[in-house]
């Protein structure tokens, strides 16, 4: 008797294992969304075999133009004053 348990509860087993799926679909599709988006965001893959120099700025001209520009929130500069004369402009009267 103890064969034809252990044989049933094996079937048994056998069916359960075939009902359960896999992997979930989300399981198997883990991290695609991360790698589509950074690979969506390179502009250019060869641009590291590219060893030509970067053409801008020295390094003194940008380091000033990045003070100024920071300089600039600082001190805002004072509004002019500015008087204003209505010669001309009335009603007619």
């Amino acid at each position: 008797m103890k064969p034809l348990y252990l044989s049933s509860l094996l079937a048994v087993v056998a069916m359960l294992t075939a009902c359960i799926e896999p992997a979930p679909r989300l399981e198997a599709e883990f991290g695609h969304a991360v790698h589509n988006t950074m690979n969506a965001q390179i502009i250019n893959p060869e641009a590291s075999d590219n060893a030509d120099p970067v053409a801008g700025l020295d390094g003194r001209a940008a380091r000033d133009a990045v003070n100024n520009y920071q300089k600039s929130f600082a001190k805002p500069e004072p509004a002019p004053n500015v008087f204003n004369l209505d010669v001309g402009s009335g009603g007619g009267e």
